[in-house]
């Protein structure tokens, strides 16, 4: 499992990733109506189930960091992907509400988990630019599995019945259990190595245990410790401005070109199918060409191309009122465009920043904390977009802009900050 300069990730491992995301790529698009249909769950239970779930995510975000880093990142990884398949297996049955609620709330914990030991895993298998190489490739492969799964789930979801969504949610479920299996075998060819190198490996985990038994040296600790790490608490500040723009993009596009901008079913679809594409067409290559520039000014420049795209966006809505459509789709596949580019560079430059930053031993914590923007956006955005949305088509936007240009101002002044060198993988 070792990292090179022409594979910083195992290709199996790349493989498990491009499977998870075609499951989640059927069910994520289509989870509210399919807890409404088939469960029969109200749209403000699920909600607020998934607001208080996050809530306490965030809160356990460093415990549950250190449960990762004590029971080992892979361990943790095919243990996720291993729980998640028969919890899916068990959403195919119609559930009594309460059953129903508890295993939302269940799979949004798993979630949290696979997502922190996949960070953690990641950060021991590569650092420095190798690092933002590993995670842009991570972000190629779930998006290549995602415009696969949306297109599939898309062709399921669209029959009157519930059975479609029922098939999403099993397919789902063997994702995952593939998924576990794929990376059970990864890690049993890690370990297959010769009697020499397991003997340094078994001193290597020795000495690695006994740092992490020892936080003043290991710099484990909790996530106020984590936060006190140079540069870390302006990372993670500046990730969760970037974390509430991607939300507000995944959650309200659809809608907003629909019901406000008065595009067609087919229009808005297109816009969104542009995100997924350009990921997979200009990630590799530009994270490849842009390795080697400091993570903080590729954060900035990413943050500045999400502001003018929030720009883009809230001028479409009163578009649609004075011009062709043609004029208006033209407008939003601009603004998407220059979303996406701004992603491009965002998503691996910081995930790749927080492996560098995070000290030996201590990679499950810091890249629990770190992904607690996603926790924070999640909480937040739903009640803030909806309101921003009711009160005016083109608030959500500007709030959008103003967002983006906060991340942008505390990307400039983490490049301003002196952070250590990364250690050697």
């Amino acid at each position: 499992m070792s990292s090179t300069s022409q594979a910083p990730l195992p290709r199996l491992m790349v493989s498990a990733m491009v499977v998870d995301a075609v499951g989640s790529g059927m069910f994520m698009p289509f989870a509210l109506l399919y807890f409404v249909r088939v469960q029969h769950l109200g749209v403000g239970t699920v909600g607020t189930t998934l607001t208080v779930a996050n809530l306490v995510l965030i809160l356990a975000s460093a415990p549950l960091g250190r449960l990762v880093q004590t029971y080992g990142s892979m361990r943790s990884l095919i243990a996720g992907n291993a729980l998640r398949a028969p919890l899916f297996v068990l959403y195919a049955l119609t559930l009594p509400a309460p059953v129903a609620v508890g295993a939302l709330v269940l799979s949004a914990v798993l979630d949290k988990a696979v997502w922190v030991s996949l960070g953690a895993t990641i950060a021991r298998l590569a650092r420095g630019p190798q690092a933002r190489r590993a995670f842009s490739t991570v972000g190629w492969a779930r998006n290549i599995g995602l415009c696969l799964g949306s297109l599939a789930g898309g062709a399921l979801a669209s029959a009157q019945s519930a059975t479609g969504l029922r098939v999403i949610v099993l397919i789902n479920a063997v994702s995952f259990a593939v998924t576990a299996a794929a990376l059970l075998r990864l890690r049993g060819q890690a370990d297959a190595v010769a009697p020499a190198a397991r003997e340094k490996t078994a001193r290597d985990d020795a000495a690695r245990d006994k740092a992490e038994r020892e936080p003043e040296s290991a710099g484990g600790g909790g996530a106020l410790q984590v936060l006190r790490l140079p540069g870390f608490a302006l990372l993670s500040a500046a990730k969760t401005c970037f974390a509430v723009c991607a939300t507000v993009v995944s959650m309200f596009t659809g809608l907003y070109l629909v019901d406000h901008a008065g595009l067609d079913g087919w229009a808005a679809g297109t816009v969104l199918a542009v995100n997924g594409g350009l990921v997979v067409l200009l990630q590799q290559s530009l994270v490849k060409r842009t390795a080697d520039r400091p993570a903080p000014r590729m954060m900035l420049a990413g943050g500045a191309l999400y502001a003018v795209s929030g720009l883009g966006f809230a001028l479409i809505a009163p578009l649609g009122d004075t011009v062709l459509p043609a004029v208006t789709l033209a407008v939003a596949l601009v603004a998407m465009t220059l979303y996406t580019l701004g992603e491009i560079v965002i998503a691996p430059a910081s995930d790749g920043y927080a492996a560098d930053l995070a000290e030996p031993g201590s990679e499950a914590t810091c890249m629990s904390v770190y992904q607690a923007s996603w926790s924070l956006a999640s909480v937040a955005v739903p009640v803030a977009g909806s309101w921003l949305l009711v009160a005016s088509a083109s608030a959500i936007w500007i709030a959008f802009t103003a967002v983006a240009l906060l991340g942008t101002v505390l990307s400039a002044l983490l490049a301003r900050t002196r952070a250590p060198a990364p250690a050697p993988a």
